[in-house]
């Protein structure tokens, strides 16, 4: 994360309360987020759009933390639910039979692939050897870094992974913490039809 020096950060604030400036606009001047801005400039003069998002961004906040109560820890998740939680997950954004012969799941985001992973080894007695992972990248990625990345993430060795996808970064816009696309495999097509077979019958309870 880029360090910014204390007499820029008192730059920022007495712009910010000489010109009031939004912190949108003062991060946009000076090509930093406005998130860090606003960090920077609490207790500053704001503006009227200023407190108007501040409001809505508590507001989203209050929103999103008024139901997670319903939300178990992992502890308390027994194997049955465990196993309900993995088939609707992979039943998303898993491959499925017999495009795939075996368990394979695939995702940028990391906390999902080790959700799902976590899922599955409290679901089934599983025989780590028959995992594998494989890591689609960009050209200006460091394959050795994102290898050992995802490998302390989901606890599985280094020579699991094969040989990475590279491709060039597509468009004008990229997600500037993007760390690859994982696909995380299992080799036993009968775990794979077992989710499958959760998932489907999930669905069929729903319609």
């Amino acid at each position: 994360m880029k360090r910014y020096s204390d007499s820029f950060i008192k730059r920022v604030r007495e712009i910010r309360e000489k010109k009031i400036l939004s912190f949108v606009q003062l991060g946009e001047m000076l090509n930093v987020p406005s998130s860090t801005v606003g960090n920077w400039c609490k207790g500053t003069v704001g503006t009227r759009w200023d407190t108007m998002i501040i409001n809505n961004e508590r507001k989203r906040k209050e929103l999103k933390e008024s139901e997670i109560s319903v939300v178990p820890s992992f502890r308390k998740i027994g194997i049955n639910q465990a196993k309900l939680l993995a088939g609707l997950l992979y039943g998303c954004e898993g491959s499925k039979y017999p495009a795939q012969s075996g368990v394979a799941f695939s995702n940028s985001e990391p906390n999902l692939v080790l959700t799902f992973v976590k899922l599955l080894r409290k679901s089934f007695e599983l025989d780590e050897s028959k995992f594998s992972a494989h890591l689609q990248i960009h050209t200006n990625h460091r394959y050795e870094d994102l290898r050992r990345f995802w490998a302390d993430l989901l606890k599985i060795p280094e020579s699991c992974f094969i040989k990475p996808t590279v491709r060039e970064p597509k468009g004008g816009k990229h997600r500037d913490n993007y760390i690859g696309t994982c696909t995380i495999r299992y080799r036993d097509y009968r775990i794979q039809l077992k989710l499958l077979g959760i998932f489907e019958k999930f669905i069929d309870f729903m319609s």
